[in-house]
Protein backbone atom coordinates (compact mmCIF):
# COMPACT_ATOMS: atom_id res chain seq x y z
CA UNK A 1 0.00 0.00 0.00
CA UNK A 2 2.83 2.42 0.83
CA UNK A 3 4.28 1.89 -2.66
CA UNK A 4 0.89 2.68 -4.21
CA UNK A 5 0.72 5.96 -2.27
CA UNK A 6 4.27 6.83 -3.34
CA UNK A 7 3.41 6.19 -6.99
CA UNK A 8 0.31 8.39 -6.78
CA UNK A 9 2.26 11.12 -4.99
CA UNK A 10 5.03 10.91 -7.62
CA UNK A 11 2.56 11.27 -10.48
CA UNK A 12 0.99 14.27 -8.75
CA UNK A 13 4.38 15.97 -8.45
CA UNK A 14 5.14 15.37 -12.13
CA UNK A 15 1.74 16.76 -13.14
CA UNK A 16 2.26 19.86 -11.01
CA UNK A 17 5.62 20.53 -12.71
CA UNK A 18 4.07 20.04 -16.15
CA UNK A 19 1.35 22.65 -15.69
CA UNK A 20 3.65 25.65 -16.32
CA UNK A 21 4.99 23.86 -19.41
CA UNK A 22 1.48 23.59 -20.84
CA UNK A 23 0.81 27.24 -19.98
CA UNK A 24 4.00 28.30 -21.81
CA UNK A 25 2.68 26.79 -25.03
CA UNK A 26 -0.67 28.47 -25.15
CA UNK A 27 -2.30 27.99 -28.56
CA UNK A 28 0.86 26.85 -30.36
CA UNK A 29 4.42 25.81 -29.71
CA UNK A 30 6.61 22.76 -29.16
CA UNK A 31 7.59 20.67 -26.15
CA UNK A 32 10.43 18.16 -26.44
CA UNK A 33 9.69 15.59 -23.75
CA UNK A 34 13.02 13.84 -23.23
CA UNK A 35 14.27 11.04 -21.02
CA UNK A 36 15.60 7.52 -20.96
CA UNK A 37 13.31 4.76 -22.24
CA UNK A 38 10.68 3.88 -19.60
CA UNK A 39 11.10 7.17 -17.72
CA UNK A 40 7.39 8.03 -17.95
CA UNK A 41 7.40 10.17 -21.10
CA UNK A 42 4.24 8.74 -22.66
CA UNK A 43 2.23 9.28 -19.47
CA UNK A 44 3.54 12.84 -19.20
CA UNK A 45 2.81 13.50 -22.88
CA UNK A 46 -0.78 12.35 -22.44
CA UNK A 47 -1.19 14.69 -19.49
CA UNK A 48 0.23 17.65 -21.41
CA UNK A 49 -2.19 16.87 -24.22
CA UNK A 50 -5.03 16.83 -21.70
CA UNK A 51 -3.97 20.21 -20.32
CA UNK A 52 -3.53 22.17 -23.53
CA UNK A 53 -4.93 20.03 -26.35
CA UNK A 54 -1.46 19.33 -27.72
CA UNK A 55 -0.84 16.97 -30.60
CA UNK A 56 1.48 14.19 -29.38
CA UNK A 57 4.04 12.80 -31.81
CA UNK A 58 5.58 9.65 -30.33
CA UNK A 59 8.90 8.55 -31.84
CA UNK A 60 7.89 4.90 -31.56
CA UNK A 61 4.75 5.59 -33.60
CA UNK A 62 6.25 8.05 -36.07
CA UNK A 63 7.35 5.65 -38.82
CA UNK A 64 7.40 2.24 -37.07
CA UNK A 65 7.11 0.11 -40.21
CA UNK A 66 10.01 1.89 -41.92
CA UNK A 67 12.11 1.77 -38.76
CA UNK A 68 11.49 -1.92 -38.11
CA UNK A 69 11.86 -2.99 -41.75
CA UNK A 70 15.22 -1.25 -42.11
CA UNK A 71 16.38 -2.63 -38.75
CA UNK A 72 15.48 -6.16 -39.77
CA UNK A 73 17.27 -5.79 -43.09
CA UNK A 74 20.43 -4.43 -41.48
CA UNK A 75 20.62 -6.37 -38.21
CA UNK A 76 18.08 -9.20 -38.46
CA UNK A 77 16.26 -7.84 -35.39
CA UNK A 78 13.25 -5.53 -35.79
CA UNK A 79 13.60 -4.29 -32.19
CA UNK A 80 17.38 -3.73 -32.19
CA UNK A 81 17.38 -0.04 -31.19
CA UNK A 82 20.50 -0.29 -29.05
CA UNK A 83 22.94 -1.30 -31.77
CA UNK A 84 25.58 0.92 -33.35
CA UNK A 85 23.83 0.35 -36.68
CA UNK A 86 20.63 1.90 -35.36
CA UNK A 87 22.41 4.81 -33.69
CA UNK A 88 24.48 5.75 -36.75
CA UNK A 89 22.28 4.86 -39.74
CA UNK A 90 18.64 5.08 -38.62
CA UNK A 91 18.32 7.27 -35.55
CA UNK A 92 19.71 10.57 -36.97
CA UNK A 93 17.26 10.74 -39.87
CA UNK A 94 14.36 9.54 -37.74
CA UNK A 95 14.91 12.22 -35.11
CA UNK A 96 15.46 14.95 -37.67
CA UNK A 97 12.18 14.04 -39.37
CA UNK A 98 10.35 13.99 -36.02
CA UNK A 99 11.68 17.40 -34.97
CA UNK A 100 11.03 19.04 -38.33
CA UNK A 101 7.50 17.66 -38.46
CA UNK A 102 6.87 18.82 -34.91
CA UNK A 103 8.11 22.33 -35.68
CA UNK A 104 5.93 22.54 -38.78
CA UNK A 105 2.79 21.59 -36.86
CA UNK A 106 3.79 23.77 -33.88
CA UNK A 107 3.43 26.90 -36.00
CA UNK A 108 -0.34 26.35 -35.83
CA UNK A 109 -1.00 24.19 -32.75
CA UNK A 110 0.65 22.97 -29.52
CA UNK A 111 2.79 19.86 -30.08
CA UNK A 112 4.54 17.43 -27.74
CA UNK A 113 7.38 15.32 -29.11
CA UNK A 114 7.73 12.12 -27.06
CA UNK A 115 11.17 10.57 -27.56
CA UNK A 116 14.40 9.96 -25.63
CA UNK A 117 16.36 12.63 -27.61
CA UNK A 118 19.59 11.33 -26.05
CA UNK A 119 21.72 11.92 -29.15
CA UNK A 120 20.10 15.33 -29.71
CA UNK A 121 20.95 16.35 -26.15
CA UNK A 122 24.54 15.23 -26.64
CA UNK A 123 24.77 17.19 -29.90
CA UNK A 124 23.40 20.34 -28.27
CA UNK A 125 25.80 19.97 -25.35
CA UNK A 126 28.75 19.45 -27.69
CA UNK A 127 27.78 22.63 -29.54
CA UNK A 128 27.61 24.55 -26.26
CA UNK A 129 23.92 25.28 -26.72
CA UNK A 130 20.76 24.59 -24.81
CA UNK A 131 18.46 22.06 -26.42
CA UNK A 132 15.85 24.76 -27.13
CA UNK A 133 18.43 26.90 -28.96
CA UNK A 134 19.68 23.86 -30.84
CA UNK A 135 16.16 23.04 -32.08
CA UNK A 136 15.66 26.67 -33.08
CA UNK A 137 18.45 26.11 -35.57
CA UNK A 138 16.12 24.03 -37.74
CA UNK A 139 14.73 25.95 -40.75
CA UNK A 140 11.14 25.10 -39.74
CA UNK A 141 11.51 26.89 -36.38
CA UNK A 142 9.62 30.18 -36.64
CA UNK A 143 11.11 32.78 -34.25
CA UNK A 144 7.80 33.33 -32.46
CA UNK A 145 7.11 29.66 -31.66
CA UNK A 146 7.49 28.80 -27.95
CA UNK A 147 9.87 25.87 -27.48
CA UNK A 148 10.24 24.14 -24.10
CA UNK A 149 12.51 21.18 -23.44
CA UNK A 150 11.78 18.85 -20.52
CA UNK A 151 13.94 16.06 -19.10
CA UNK A 152 12.04 13.39 -17.14
CA UNK A 153 14.59 12.05 -14.71
CA UNK A 154 13.98 8.51 -13.46
CA UNK A 155 16.38 6.34 -11.40
CA UNK A 156 17.83 3.23 -13.02
CA UNK A 157 15.93 0.83 -10.75
CA UNK A 158 12.66 2.58 -11.56
CA UNK A 159 13.38 2.36 -15.27
CA UNK A 160 14.09 -1.35 -15.00
CA UNK A 161 10.86 -1.95 -13.07
CA UNK A 162 8.84 -0.09 -15.71
CA UNK A 163 10.48 -2.04 -18.53
CA UNK A 164 9.63 -5.33 -16.85
CA UNK A 165 6.06 -4.21 -16.21
CA UNK A 166 5.35 -3.09 -19.77
CA UNK A 167 6.97 -6.15 -21.40
CA UNK A 168 7.80 -4.44 -24.72
CA UNK A 169 9.94 -6.23 -27.31
CA UNK A 170 12.14 -3.15 -27.64
CA UNK A 171 13.21 -3.55 -24.00
CA UNK A 172 14.19 -7.22 -24.21
CA UNK A 173 17.82 -6.66 -25.17
CA UNK A 174 18.21 -3.93 -22.54
CA UNK A 175 16.92 -6.21 -19.77
CA UNK A 176 18.92 -9.20 -21.00
CA UNK A 177 22.16 -7.18 -20.77
CA UNK A 178 21.07 -4.85 -17.98
CA UNK A 179 24.51 -4.19 -16.47
CA UNK A 180 25.91 -3.17 -19.85
CA UNK A 181 22.85 -1.05 -20.68
CA UNK A 182 22.98 0.66 -17.31
CA UNK A 183 26.65 1.56 -17.65
CA UNK A 184 26.68 2.44 -21.37
CA UNK A 185 23.40 4.39 -21.49
CA UNK A 186 21.94 5.28 -18.08
CA UNK A 187 25.32 6.10 -16.54
CA UNK A 188 27.01 7.41 -19.69
CA UNK A 189 26.90 11.08 -18.70
CA UNK A 190 23.85 11.92 -20.82
CA UNK A 191 21.75 12.61 -17.72
CA UNK A 192 24.22 15.25 -16.55
CA UNK A 193 24.23 16.86 -20.01
CA UNK A 194 20.42 16.93 -19.95
CA UNK A 195 20.46 18.81 -16.65
CA UNK A 196 22.23 21.74 -18.32
CA UNK A 197 20.73 21.43 -21.81
CA UNK A 198 17.02 21.17 -20.94
CA UNK A 199 14.80 24.01 -19.73
CA UNK A 200 12.98 21.90 -17.13
CA UNK A 201 14.11 18.80 -15.19
CA UNK A 202 11.36 16.78 -13.52
CA UNK A 203 12.04 13.76 -11.27
CA UNK A 204 9.69 10.97 -12.33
Amino acid sequence: MREDYEQVDGRARVRERLRPVAEALGRRGLVLLCGFPASGKSTAAAYLSELCGAVVLDKDRFVPLLEETVLEALTGDRADRDSETYRTLISPGLYEGLIRTGLTVAAAAPVVLDAPFLSTIRSAHAAGRTLSDYVRGYPEAAPSIPIVTVWLDAPADGIKARMIARGADRDASKLAEWADYRSSVLESGTREKAYTACDVVIPS
